[in-house]
């Protein structure tokens, strides 16, 4: 059971993280509760301020959330000894859905007719994939 203290700290993180991204989402607020931990924003972000370190887990926790949404999923982690300055906070998700953003916003090539595609949440393990298009997180996890 964390300390009184360790509590605090986190509810500080997510003001801290509430405050960043009101830079450009203005209406976001730190959310209470079963549900996300940063409402009015377009994607699910985990928020962690913990002295132990179990991404695996945290991932699965928000990746399980965010299926139901079809939001982005990721982790923002405030590690022992960094202060207040959210940018310098680690981040991380899945590598599927870090390759999918990296190729919308301009690194890599996409088909130009993949542009006209809709994408959608994979039933099964709740991956971004192309709508109509076997997952291929799926598929790579059955090799």
């Amino acid at each position: 059971m964390p300390s009184q203290s360790r509590k605090h700290r986190g509810y500080r993180t997510e003001r801290v993280i509430e405050s960043y991204l009101s830079q450009w989402w203005e209406n976001a607020s730190v959310g209470r509760g079963m549900g996300k931990d940063i409402y009015n924003v377009p994607f699910d972000a985990e928020i962690k301020a913990r002295s132990s370190f179990s991404p695996l887990a945290w991932i699965k926790q928000v990746s399980k959330r965010a299926a139901a949404s079809n939001e982005l999923p990721f982790v923002v982690c405030r590690m022992n000894g960094q202060g207040e300055d959210a940018a310098e906070y680690l981040a991380f998700m899945r590598f599927g859905d870090l390759i999918n953003l990296l190729l919308m916003a301009g690194y890599g090539e996409i088909q130009k007719d993949s542009v006209e595609l809709e994408p959608e949440r994979c039933a099964q393990c709740g991956s971004w994939k192309i709508k109509d298009v076997p997952c291929r997180t799926c598929a790579n996890a059955n090799l």
